[in-house]
């Protein structure tokens, strides 16, 4: 199947994996696996991606679906030649949902229709009748790939179900919650753990969901992390694509996160490239941001080298006409300080410059500190400028003022400029 159709057929933050036979896990006996599922099977490479199923009314602006119509929308999709095309080809698929598949934009656990919502979504998926996937509120699941030091876990979070902001916010909810930390319990974490969110998880990108967004849940997840090595994170929801990196200060190594949204619009399906641009690169922007963003519609891609000594693994975001960001690193990397990697000593990372696009990720994303510092001091500029100009434009005028040579009425206007730099400063 071609890129340019992959690109119409991926459903929610979906993961796309080699595997194809997922039995229970049986949870008792000496080679128990903490996961939901399991298979034995090694597989190299995922591909996942972000799409929407709610109403959408406007640009940037969506009403929950009626459940009727979001059962017509993931029909749609579902019984498409070219989805089932896809399907046939024996790759599994795996899901787990965001607010535009929730069926409410932005919406947490007060959905009304969130437990009829679930069973349209994870019919879409296939999910068995028996699956215990059906007996949970949310959709979070762990799958179990690989065995040995070939082995991926992928743990993916359902950040909706159980949403709630405010003063006493949180993520995941109490039942969750308890089911994350036995699945970051494992006494044999796998060679590779991949945790998926729907919201971005590092990221500190203004006015979007995100779990810095709530920081108790934020500072949990973390310190749950700190207990697996090499754990990468994957996201979506924001309608661009881009690397983020949080130092090892937290966790004891880089923690990296791959955000792919999405298969089907992005932020310049609303509005021109040059404002999408302009809006990331001067009001949403991420201290932890440590690549050029992506407005191309895209999609993410891990594979992992398992023959490679030392074992590496390749994070990419690609799209129509291949990869706009891609990066190598070595799982030893991923290690805390002070333990013996799996594989042979780590070489750090492996740059790749592809389709010309600059690569710059520090392997303890040092580069965050110039970055925030390099934007603080810019805006502080800009506001200075704006005030100045409001001040000497239209304040004094209206007040009856004129600016003249510095003279003893210069000294009080010179006062009330100081003024206003002490309110800016305070604020």
């Amino acid at each position: 199947m071609s890129k340019r159709k992959l690109l119409r057929v991926i459903v929610s933050l979906l993961i796309i994996a080699s595997a194809r036979y997922f039995p229970l896990v049986n949870s008792s006996g000496e080679d128990s696996i903490v996961a939901d599922f399991y298979d034995e099977t090694t597989i190299n490479r995922i591909a996942f991606g972000t799409v929407y199923a709610d109403t959408k009314v406007a640009p940037l602006l969506w009403t929950p679906s009626p459940l009727n119509e979001m059962v017509e929308k993931f029909n749609y999709l579902k019984f498409s030649s070219e989805y089932q095309e896809f399907l046939r080809s024996g790759i599994k698929v795996l899901g787990v949902w965001d607010d535009h598949d929730y069926g409410m934009n932005n919406g947490g656990k007060h959905y009304k229709d969130r437990l009829q919502a679930q069973g349209i979504y994870l019919d879409f998926l296939d999910e068995p009748a028996e699956s215990i996937r059906r007996r949970r509120e949310g959709t979070y699941v762990s799958y179990s790939f690989g065995t040995g030091n070939k082995s991926i876990k992928l743990i993916l979070l359902d950040t909706r179900s159980h949403l709630k902001w405010g003063p006493e916010c949180d993520i995941l909810g109490a039942e969750q919650w308890s089911w994350l930390e036995t699945q970051l319990s494992d006494p044999n974490p796998a060679g590779l753990t991949i945790i998926g969110s729907g919201i971005q998880v590092i990221s500190d990108v203004p006015y979007t969901d995100r779990w810095t967004g709530c920081p108790s849940s934020y500072d949990r997840l973390i310190w749950l992390v700190q207990r697996n090595p090499r754990v990468i994170l994957i996201s979506g929801d924001v309608h661009f694509g881009e690397f983020s990196c949080l130092n090892s200060t937290s966790t004891g190594y880089p923690l990296y996160e791959v955000t792919s949204s999405g298969l089907t619009a992005t932020c310049v399906s609303w509005m021109s490239k040059a404002t999408c641009r302009w809006l990331l690169e001067n009001v949403l922007t991420s201290s932890k941001r440590t690549h050029p963003f992506i407005t191309e519609l895209n999609y993410g891609l891990i594979t992992v080298h398992w023959n490679d000594q030392p074992i590496s693994v390749t994070v990419e975001v690609r799209g129509e006409t291949g990869s706009y960001l891609k990066q190598t690193v070595s799982l030893g990397h991923l290690e805390r300080l002070g333990l013996e990697p799996r594989s042979a000593k780590s070489k750090g990372l492996k740059l790749d410059s592809s389709r010309g696009i600059k690569h710059f990720l520090s392997p303890t994303c040092d580069n965050q500190v110039r970055n925030i510092l390099f934007f603080t001091i810019i805006l502080f500029r800009l506001i200075i400028f704006i005030l100045k100009i409001l001040l000497t434009k239209i304040v004094l005028p209206l007040l009856g003022i004129t600016l003249q040579a510095p003279s003893s009425s210069g000294s009080s206007l010179q006062h009330t400029k100081h003024k206003n730099n002490k309110i800016l400063k305070a604020e």
